[in-house]
């Protein structure tokens, strides 16, 4: 497997996580739809897989998971997604910005629209991925 693509998608996980819990909470409907949005746009985006056959993409869904059962504070998580952005900054094309961007705004406004802590985590992200 590429570990380049799991430490990515684990920095993600992590990174989508700290986008719903930005108001302190992970609503249902946020969950689900970040399952969704796994199948529809991150299995697709490229192949890489762990050595139990499993599509690297899915440690999005796991890291999530694994930071909901560990209450995880946002600004933890978000700290977690420094850390793997910084030793896989090469991964972040423009069409990868672009997704990161399209499921964080998504998850956001999964539960009703987004609040205002959900708004200022997607601000903080996008100037994060311009600079």
């Amino acid at each position: 497997m590429n570990t380049a693509y799991q430490d990515l998608y684990t920095g993600l996980g992590y990174l989508f996580y700290s986008v719903a819990a930005s108001d302190g909470r992970i609503a249902p409907a946020e969950t689900v739809k970040l399952k969704d949005l796994i199948k529809q746009h991150w299995l697709p985006y490229e192949n890489s897989r762990d050595e139990f056959g499993t599509d690297a993409a899915y440690y999005i869904d796991i890291i999530f998971d694994y930071a909901v059962d560990e209450g995880l504070s946002a600004a933890a998580a978000y700290d977690r997604f420094l850390e793997a952005h910084a030793g896989h900054k090469a991964l972040f094309d423009d069409g990868l910005k672009r997704l990161v961007e399209r499921t964080a705004s998504e998850i956001a406004g999964a539960m009703a629209g987004v609040n205002k802590s959900e708004h200022a985590a997607l601000g903080r992200l996008h100037r994060f991925l311009k600079g």
